[in-house]
């Protein structure tokens, strides 16, 4: 479903490749947009990553923001970069979706609660990104499948750069690790 040049597109309709936002960005992206500069801000970047759906590759917090402000359309662009259309791009971004997925969270709107304070957002999506990369780039499918059963009915998100511990989550948004054949809930930070 490629798209050559800009096009509008209602916020609603773009998925989400993002579990929670920045506060602190989220603040800054408020101190300038508006009803009135939405249509002359840079296109935000989508992508199809084969589920039929353009999905936002980046600024997550622009159209939250948008749609907070009762702002429907935005400017789109389709992303080419090659960090999304070369491996390992694209598996992460379909792991992103996923996890998305797993939470109920379709659109940026699904986002409304999922604010975090720059320390929190830095341990909760920016750690969680690396462990996914760790996972992804060293692990097969299979041996990914294989993994996910020591979790039982858990998600697993990621892995240690060793491997020898594996990251899950349940459904409410607690932590648990995977190591030495014990698995532990993490404690809040």
């Amino acid at each position: 479903m490629r798209f050559d040049g800009v096009r509008r597109m209602p916020v609603l309709e773009l998925g989400i490749s993002q579990l929670y936002l920045s506060e602190e960005k989220l603040a800054r992206v408020r101190t300038w947009l508006s009803p009135d500069t939405a249509a002359l801000c840079q296109p935000l970047p989508v992508h199809d990553f084969g589920n039929g759906r353009y999905t936002l590759t980046d600024g997550h917090s622009r159209a939250f923001a948008a749609f907070s402000m009762g702002i429907s359309e935005l400017p789109v662009l389709y992303d080419e970069d090659e960090i999304i259309v070369k491996e390992p791009g694209p598996t992460l971004y379909r792991e992103d979706i996923r996890w998305c997925e797993w939470f109920g969270l379709s659109t940026v709107a699904d986002l409304s609660q999922r604010i975090l304070s720059a320390a929190d957002y830095e341990q909760r999506w920016v750690e969680r990104c690396e462990r996914s990369f760790h996972l992804l780039t060293k692990t097969t499918k299979q041996e990914r499948t294989a993994l996910q059963k020591l979790g039982k009915c858990l998600f697993l998100y990621g892995a240690s750069p060793d491997l020898k511990i594996l990251y899950f989550e349940d459904a409410r948004g607690s932590l648990w690790t995977y190591s030495q054949g014990i698995l532990t809930q993490e404690t809040e930070r």
